[in-house]
């Protein structure tokens, strides 16, 4: 009679299950990576606005002031007779 074994299995079909996991964990690290990178760049614009306020704050408070100088120094009702 002939001889009906099959073939050996390639070699690099054993490393199959190991090559996937090992692409599924760079996968998820690339993702991950790219997630963390957008959290630090929203955290950046937040830092960014906060000094934004806090400038347009600043600004606020010296126009008040200049504002309540030119009160004491010219009356409203000058200032209306002006224009």
């Amino acid at each position: 009679m002939t001889d009906t074994t099959p073939s050996p299995a390639p070699r690099w079909l054993a490393w199959m299950p190991a090559a996937s996991v090992g692409a599924l964990i760079a996968g998820g690290l690339l993702t991950g990576g790219g997630y963390i990178s957008k959290l630090d760049e929203q955290g950046r614009r937040i830092t960014v606005l906060e000094e934004m306020a806090k400038q347009q704050q600043e600004i606020d408070k010296r126009t008040t002031r200049i504002e309540a100088k030119l009160d004491v120094l010219v009356p409203q009702q000058d200032r209306q007779a002006r224009r």
